[in-house]
Parts: structure tokens; sequence; C-alpha cells
């Protein structure tokens, strides 16, 4: 019998990311760029504690900030060897390849960021989750490395026109976002939801969204218009992480 695992985005955006990811005897969080006691209510809300484990995908505040403030409480914190020189948390644990966490298989990945960056993806006994986000573009060997899994969340963080229109966005911060080591626009994460979509991936979540320069609904649509594009209307259920709300858990075996 297959083991389930759990996803659910506690936070997500440019504001502050954590992700709750369990098994039925083990639980970690990735990321923790919002505090404890927010942390601490949206894990109530879905009926969990506190993990003793948290993973880091890299070191920008809005991921970051609140990791040394967790381990105080007791969580161990695993890095990888790409971040070393940016991460000085006492008794934090380095790893440059796959890694076991209970029952939790943890495998990372290197994500086209402006810092090193990774994704994950998380196996317990026959089930698949994967986070990506924060990358400027989605290399193909990546994309069919992950479309195996049965929930993704992945990033679709800005609509073209609108970051292109904001005023209050100065032309180097554009080109930072859009650029090849900056985010993933609502369009190329559209086709990247059609291509695991198409593989069979049955559960994706849209992460990371800007609240400067998207709205979940431009967001949701992008990713439905393109698999009705491509004939795959209904063939995955497509939402849309929050900055301010916990996600609905999605849970896969």
């Amino acid at each position: 019998m297959r083991m389930p695992l759990k996803i659910c985005a506690l936070a997500s955006g440019s504001k502050g990311n954590c992700i709750f990811i369990g098994s039925r005897r083990t639980s970690l969080l990735l990321d923790a760029g919002v505090c404890a006691k927010r942390i601490n209510a949206a894990l109530q809300s879905i009926g969990e504690q506190l993990p003793n484990d948290i993973l880091l995908s890299h070191t920008h505040s809005d991921h970051f900030r609140y990791v040394p403030a967790l381990t105080e409480k007791g969580m161990t914190l695993h890095y990888g060897h790409i971040m070393r020189r940016f991460v000085d948390v006492p008794g934090a644990e380095e790893f440059s390849g796959d890694i076991c966490i209970g029952d939790i298989t943890v495998s990372p990945f290197s994500v086209s960021h402006d810092v090193p960056c990774y994704g994950y993806s998380f196996y317990s006994e026959g089930s698949k989750v994967t986070v990506v986000t924060d990358l400027g573009f989605m290399p193909k060997a990546t994309l069919e490395a992950i479309s195996d899994s049965d929930a993704v969340l992945i990033e679709s963080n800005y609509d073209k026109d609108m970051l292109a229109a904001n005023p209050n966005y100065p032309a180097h911060l554009k080109a930072r976002i859009s650029g090849s080591r900056g985010h993933l626009s609502n369009a190329d994460a559209a086709e990247c939801v059609a291509y695991l979509a198409g593989k069979g991936v049955k559960n994706i979540i849209l992460g990371h969204l800007s609240e400067q320069n998207n709205t979940p609904e431009i967001a949701l649509a992008g990713a439905e218009n393109a698999l009705i594009k491509y004939n795959l209307s209904g063939a995955a259920k497509i939402t849309a992480a929050g900055q301010r709300q916990v996600s609905e858990v999605i849970e896969v075996s």
C-alpha cells in the first residue's frame, strides 16, 4: 500500500514563503520567510504541529528571514553545500545530494536564480511531490525529471504586461525579474503546467505569485488556457497559493 504525502503552502509570495510537507510519520518545512507565530497558526489550522526539520531553498529574505529563529526553537536546518558561504546557523546540517528525513527522501536540484537556489522533490513509499520556485527559466531536463510527480508546486510569479506597466518598478528591477536568473512568468509557467498535465501530474499548485505584478485569477486563467490549447482541459487540478492564506492540503497516494 502506498503511503501518502501531503503538501500545503502555509504562505507563498514575494513577502514570505513557507511550505509544509508531510507523510504519515514525518513532517518538515521548506523555507521560513514568515514568523514562527504565523507558521504555528497555519500549522494548527491544518491539524499539524511544528516539525523538527526545515529545508532551505535559498537565502533571500522571503525564504530565509525566520529560519534562525526557528532553529533556536529546536528545529534542524538542512541546506545545500552551494549555499555554504551564505548560511551561518549553529547546528545546521549541510548536504550535497539526496538526504532522508524520517521516511521522506529529499532530492534537491539546482535552479537558475541570482543566488544559489534549489528546487526539491520529496518521496515516500511510492509517492512524489515537487516544489520549484525562484527560477528564471525551466530547463527541459528539469521539467522532464519532475513530470512523474503526483503533485507539483511551481512558480507563476508575474504577468508580463503587469510587470512592464508597473510604474513602481525601475527598469533594472523589471529586467532582473524577467531575466534568466529571475522568476518564472505566468506564460512560461502555463507551458510547464500543460507539459506536466500531459505527463499525468494530477495536482498542480501555482506559487510565489507577485502581489504587485500578478493576480491568482490571471495566473490560473493562463494555466487553464494552456490546458485547453493542448486539449488537456480537466487533466489536472490547478490551484493558486496565496501570500496571506493557507492553501488547501493536497494529499497524494
